[in-house]
C-alpha cells in the first residue's frame, strides 16, 4: 500500500489531450516556422485587446483523491476582467478557412472550459463566460466564439475529466510504489563482484545521487553493464531518479541490457522496461504511407491506442515481439505503440539516435525535461562519429537530376533552379578530379 498521497503533476493541456484525443494517426509536419507564427499570432491577439484584459494568466489547481494529489496547472492566454462576468479568452492559430469552423473545436472548448472551472472556483464565481478566438495565420482574419457557463456546469465536465485521467494516474502510482520496494530490496543478482566490479557500482551510484558525470573505460568481460545498471535501478528505489535511459550503438549492446534487466527480474525486480526499435523496422506496413487511408494500424489510432497500452501494462518487457504482437491485436500502429508505452516504462533501451539526434529525439522526455533522468551511454566512444552524421546534411547531385526532369513540364522555372544546382554538383567534381591528378 501507498504510505503517504503522492503528488501527480499535469498541465491542463495535457490533461485534456490524454482524456479527449480521438481520430486518426497522420504523419504531419509543423515545423518551426509554423511554430512561430503562432506565437507571433497570439501576440497580435493580445496586443490587440483593450486595457482591462489581463494576458497569460497563470492557474493552479489541487484535485483530491484518497490515493493521491492531482496538481493542474497552466497558462490561460487571455482575461476580459472588468466586464461584468469575466471572460476567459483561448486564443487558436490555425490555416484553416474560418468559415468552416462553426462553433468551435470540441477539444479546444474542453481546455478552455478547464481555465473557466479553476478561475471561477478560485475567485468564487457561480458564472462565468468563455471564448474561443480564431486566427487565420493565411488570412489574418480572425473569429471568437463566446459561450457562458454556469459553475455547476463546469464542475460537471471537469469531474468527467479528472475521473478518466484518475484511473491511469492510480494505476502509475500504485505501480511506483511496487517498483520502488522492489528497487529497495534488489541485492545484486551473483555470488560476489568481478575485479572492479564494486567500486564501478559504488561510482555509478554516487555520481547519479551527485547529479555528475561518470566516465568508465574497462576492459571486455568485466561486468560492466550489470555494474552500471544495478546501481542506476537502486537509485530509483531511493527516489534519486525517475526514469532511466540506456542508449547504445549495437544490436549486442541492446541484447545484453535487455538480459541484464531480465537476469535482476529473475531475483524480484520488478520494472516496466521497453526496447524502441526503429521505425522502418517495426512498421507493419512498410509499402503504405502513415496515413489512415492507406494504413489500417493509422486509421482510428487514437480511439484504439489506450485499449492497447491498458492490455500491455499487465506485462513488464516491452520488446520488439510483444509490442508487434499487441499492435497487431488492436491495429495500432507499433512504432507509435512504442512510444506510448515509453511514457509508462521505468527504463527505456534505444539507439543513440533517440537521445542525441535532432531529428528524432525523443521530444516527449526531452522538449521540457520536468523528470530526473539518468543516462546510461554504451560505448560513448562511437558517439563522435554518430554525431558527425546526425548533424552533417548530405546532398545528392543524381537526387536534383532526377527532380528537374520530373517537374520540367509541369514546373520549368523550378527544374531550372534545380539544374542550377546540378551544374554546381558538376563544378565541384571536376574540381575534386583536378585536385586528385596534382595529389598523383
Amino acid at each position: 500500500m501507498i504510505e503517504k498521497k503522492t503528488i501527480v503533476k499535469i498541465s491542463v493541456g495535457n490533461l485534456i489531450e490524454f482524456v479527449l484525443r480521438s481520430g486518426d494517426l497522420r504523419s504531419e509536419f509543423s515545423g518551426l516556422s509554423r511554430a512561430k507564427d503562432g506565437i507571433k499570432g497570439h501576440s497580435k491577439i493580445q496586443k490587440s485587446r483593450p486595457e482591462n484584459y489581463q494576458k497569460e494568466v497563470s492557474i493552479y489547481y489541487i484535485y483530491e483523491s484518497h490515493l493521491l494529489n492531482i496538481e493542474i496547472n497552466g497558462r490561460i492566454d487571455g482575461i476580459f476582467s472588468s466586464s461584468e462576468i469575466p471572460i476567459i479568452d483561448e486564443i487558436k492559430t490555425t490555416y484553416i478557412p474560418l468559415d468552416r469552423i462553426d462553433k468551435g473545436q470540441p477539444f479546444h472548448w474542453a481546455q478552455v472550459k478547464i481555465y473557466a472551472f479553476i478561475y471561477a472556483t478560485q475567485n468564487s464565481l457561480s458564472s462565468i463566460k468563455a471564448q474561443l478566438t480564431y486566427l487565420n495565420l493565411n488570412t489574418k482574419n480572425v473569429k471568437e466564439i463566446r459561450k457562458e457557463f454556469t459553475i455547476a456546469e463546469l464542475q460537471e465536465f471537469f469531474q468527467e475529466i479528472i475521473s478518466s485521467y484518475l484511473i491511469w494516474a492510480e494505476k502509475s502510482v500504485l505501480w511506483s510504489s511496487i517498483k520502488r520496494k522492489s528497487c529497495q530490496e534488489l541485492e545484486f543478482p551473483f555470488e560476489k563482484y568481478r575485479i572492479g566490479q564494486r567500486q564501478l557500482a559504488v561510482a555509478v551510484y554516487k555520481a547519479i545521487d551527485n547529479k555528475e558525470n561518470l566516465f568508465v573505460s574497462s576492459p571486455t568481460g568485466t561486468g560492466k553493464t550489470i555494474g552500471v545498471i544495478f546501481p542506476a535501478i537502486k537509485a530509483l528505489g531511493e527516489d534519486i531518479a525517475d526514469r532511466i535511459f540506456y542508449f547504445t550503438a549495437k544490436t549486442i549492446g541492446r541484447i545484453i541490457a535487455e538480459n541484464t534487466i531480465d537476469i535482476l527480474r529473475r531475483k524480484g525486480l520488478k520494472i516496466k522496461s521497453l526496447t524502441l526499435t526503429a521505425k522502418e523496422k517495426i512498421c507493419l506496413q512498410p509499402e503504405s504511407a502513415c496515413v489512415p487511408e492507406e494504413c489500417i494500424y493509422a486509421k482510428g489510432y487514437s480511439d484504439k491506442i489506450y485499449k492497447a497500452v491498458g492490455e500491455m501494462l499487465l506485462f513488464d518487457k516491452f520488446n520488439r515481439e510483444s509490442i508487434i504482437e499487441m499492435a497487431k491485436k488492436h491495429e495500432v500502429c507499433p512504432f507509435e505503440f512504442s512510444l506510448e508505452l515509453a511514457l509508462w516504462s521505468d527504463c527505456i533501451i534505444a539507439d543513440y539516435n533517440y537521445a542525441f539526434d535532432p531529428a528524432v529525439y525523443l521530444k516527449r522526455f526531452f522538449s521540457d525535461v520536468k523528470e530526473r533522468y539518468i543516462f546510461l551511454i554504451d560505448e560513448a566512444h562511437n558517439l563522435p562519429n554518430r554525431a558527425r552524421s546526425m548533424y552533417s546534411a548530405e546532398l545528392y547531385k543524381q537526387d536534383f537530376l532526377d527532380f528537374s526532369k520530373t517537374i520540367k513540364d509541369e514546373f520549368p522555372e523550378t527544374a531550372k533552379l534545380s539544374n542550377k544546382v546540378n551544374k554546381i554538383f558538376l563544378t565541384k567534381k571536376k574540381l575534386i578530379e583536378e585536385d586528385k591528378k596534382i595529389l598523383v
